[in-house]
């Protein structure tokens, strides 16, 4: 079992629906007149980086300890605000923050940690 690989699909959906926000491409051309881009579509390798080594560094826990599991996610939690900060806060909205606390709810599942663990786990704000 991999953790990296069970969630790859889920960090790559997120970010192709994040790529199509920031560029438009879900609008018909008469529909972007007035449309400006939330943010820069470029900077979402960075995202998508920090996504996958919190995966990766999932994937070396087993059965975890909660205050080990609280320390590798609260580490992500604390990079993920700072890259939302770093770019004025608009690219991790409520509803992204909310898919990716679930995300990262289910991947520290995916380690064996048990009920009370995954019960401190910190979240994105």
């Amino acid at each position: 079992m991999s953790i990296r690989r069970d969630f790859q699909s889920n960090v790559d959906e997120f970010i192709a629906d994040l790529t199509e926000f920031a560029t438009g491409s879900y609008l018909k051309e008469d529909e972007r007149e007035f449309w400006d881009q939330p943010f820069d579509p470029a900077v979402l390798p960075d995202l998508k980086t920090i996504l996958e080594n919190l995966l990766d560094t999932l994937d070396l826990l087993s059965d975890p300890p909660a205050e080990e599991l609280v320390k590798v996610v609260q580490a992500a939690v604390d990079e993920l605000e700072a890259f939302n900060a770093k770019h004025d806060d608009a690219i991790l909205e409520p509803e992204e923050t909310a898919e990716l606390n679930e995300l990262i709810h289910d991947a520290s599942a995916a380690t064996g940690a048990d009920d009370e663990a995954l019960a401190e786990l910190p979240e994105i704000d």
